[in-house]
């Protein structure tokens, strides 16, 4: 069987019953996985959601090992990290008959905090409750934060850095961000498994449905302030559009 055919046989049912596809919004599944990345942007030890089934869970490896991620740096160099991300996909009818599955975004799970593998990590950090108001309203959107870490582990020093004018919206997101990260507990952040004095630049989102809202370009900040911490693994190969 092409490794491109869709082999879920609960996403094939689900098609077969549709009277007309091409009239019809394109089933979406999203398959979750994790790797670790090399400080040269080439993805390793790639583990797909253990809840898929083994054809799509070999889909995901392969396709996957042919991306290529840009780094953080600490002092100049590229630092390997470990990244957890989804695939958001939907089936497409392709010829001679079956379907494919194409990518529509690799992105992060909903309130994913960027940098954290929480199997590996050794914090404790809940992610933040979302507003039920505007849950209700579908409002999403990315707040970033910065801090340092001090001796017991809690962060300090907490900065919005992203957006820098909230509206009411966002400040009711901000007031559930500060809630939640007042309960964290935080390791050191490590590079090259040794812990590292650096000051942590934070992304949390919020969204609803499938869609996630797009990180803010932070490059111009990260530049004007060499004290942070490598940013996290960013996919460099484009994908969107393409067969899984």
């Amino acid at each position: 069987m092409h490794t491109r055919r869709i082999v879920s046989m609960g996403l094939a049912a689900a098609l077969c019953g549709a009277p007309a596809l091409a009239q019809s919004p394109a089933p979406v599944i999203t398959l979750g996985f994790k790797a670790d990345v090399q400080a040269d942007g080439v993805p390793t030890n790639i583990q797909p959601d253990a809840t898929l089934s083994p054809p799509l869970q070999a889909m995901v490896r392969k396709r996957v090992a042919e991306w290529r991620y840009r780094m953080g740096t600490w002092q100049g160099k590229p630092v390997a990290a470990t990244v957890s991300q989804q695939i958001t996909a939907e089936a497409v009818p392709v010829n001679g008959g079956g379907f494919a599955l194409r990518i529509k975004e690799v992105g992060f799970p909903r309130h994913y905090m960027h940098d954290v593998d929480p199997e590996k990590s050794k914090s404790a950090m809940p992610p933040p409750m979302y507003p039920p108001q505007l849950m209700r309203r579908a409002v999403q959107g990315v707040l970033v934060y910065a801090y340092d870490v001090d001796a017991a582990g809690r962060a300090v020093d907490i900065e919005l850095v992203h957006p820098q004018h909230p509206d009411r919206d966002f400040k009711l997101l901000d007031a559930a961000s500060r809630d939640a990260i007042a309960k964290w507990r935080l390791a050191p952040t490590e590079v090259g498994g040794e812990p590292v004095a650096c000051r942590v630049l934070r992304p949390i989102s919020f969204s609803v449905g499938d869609v996630q809202p797009k990180d803010p370009d932070l490059s111009a900040y990260r530049a004007s302030h060499p004290e942070l911490c490598p940013a996290g693994p960013k996919l460099a190969t484009e994908v969107a559009g393409t067969l899984l």
